[in-house]
């Protein structure tokens, strides 16, 4: 299991519907709406021990 880098959601690698490298890094994405929001600042997302700790807003955006 992955942790997407945007709503903290953990998903099987198998089942990501996207995935972007960034810094050496591959992420997964349980939503397009999660990718959309990496794809617009993956500098914010990408290096996530430089900030507080948001991961928690996942019904916030979307529902699964």
């Amino acid at each position: 299991m992955v942790r997407d880098p945007v709503c903290g959601m953990l998903i099987d690698p198998a089942t990501a519907v996207a995935t972007r490298e960034h810094a050496g890094q591959v992420f997964y994405f349980c939503s397009q709406e999660c990718v959309d929001k990496f794809d617009a600042d993956p500098h914010y997302y990408g290096h996530p021990e430089s900030e507080e700790d948001d991961t928690n807003d996942h019904e916030e955006h979307h529902n699964h």
